[in-house]
């Protein structure tokens, strides 16, 4: 068996490879204005910078970990074939956590678009968590003026049903901040202001596994893969998506193309967190 090819430093490159378009699959929607900028961006440069993260499903094909928009970008450009890095998802450093979302304005953007009833009076954050965690509530909210949640029935599809509702209902209307936090007195501190806060359970690897298959997507902007090693600008030439030849025949120019710059000393790794501010 060939050994991985290692950076300098012992580590293994990440896994990239070119699968047919028809096997990769989402598990959250993509945010259609992000999708045209990146169609336009594609099809000017003419090459894919960063590779969509996925990890294999067992029946066959791959889901999308992180990367909806750039995938559905690649769908409207009818490429044949799709780059992917992939992942282990069973790996402990692979880890799968949750944004929620801080809307600045009062609740009026997103209660008034609910059904009637829609919403249950929540003692406390604490208790909105443990029943978020136990699948009673699809989603809460938060103001400075109590704890609400979002009902639900217990099938899986009907959760996502319900969450995709609340998140319809104020998506496209008001500024969405993502947060890690639920702590009101940090994100008063950061934002000023705190209209709502949608608070979202916690998913598991097999949830996001089988969305995958499921008609219905989880709305943009929940889920948070934190993945190790990732692989930024490999600047493939789109050509090498589009173009004829096998699926073999495209994953040598890959790396051929990789082994290239290996031997140019063009690979880098950064292992240090980092934080962009003008991303």
């Amino acid at each position: 068996m060939t050994r991985p090819a290692r950076l300098p430093s012992d580590q293994p490159l990440p896994t990239l490879r070119i699968v047919a378009a028809e096997e990769v699959h989402l598990h959250e929607d993509a945010d259609p204005r992000r999708v045209a900028g990146l169609v336009e961006q594609l099809a000017t440069e003419g090459v894919l910078r960063n590779p969509p993260l996925a990890a294999a499903l067992p029946g066959g094909g791959y889901v999308i970990l992180d990367g909806a928009n750039r995938t559905s970008a690649l769908r409207q450009l009818d490429l044949p074939y799709h780059l992917l890095q992939i992942v282990e998802y069973a790996a402990p450093e692979v880890r799968l956590e949750v944004w929620h979302h801080l809307l600045r304005e009062d609740g009026h953007a997103l209660t008034r678009f609910l059904p009637e009833n829609a919403l249950i009076d929540i003692p406390s954050a604490d208790r909105l968590r443990k029943d978020l965690q136990d699948g009673r509530l699809a989603c809460g909210l938060i103001t400075e003026n109590g704890v609400q949640g979002v009902g639900s029935e217990r099938p899986f599809p009907a959760r996502v049903a319900a969450l995709r509702a609340v998140v319809g209902a104020y998506n496209g209307r008001v500024p969405i901040y993502r947060v890690l936090t639920t702590d009101l007195a940090v994100l008063r501190a950061e934002y000023d202001r705190i209209g709502v806060l949608v608070v979202f359970p916690r998913f598991s690897k097999e949830e996001i596994r089988h969305l995958a298959a499921l008609p219905e997507k989880l709305p943009t902007g929940i889920t948070r893969h934190v993945i190790p090693n990732r692989a930024l600008r490999v600047n493939l030439p789109l050509d090498v998506l589009r173009g004829r030849g096998s699926r073999e025949e495209k994953n040598a120019v890959l790396h051929d193309l990789i082994h290239a710059r290996l031997l140019a000393h063009r690979v880098r790794v950064y292992p240090e967190p980092t934080v962009l501010f003008d991303d």
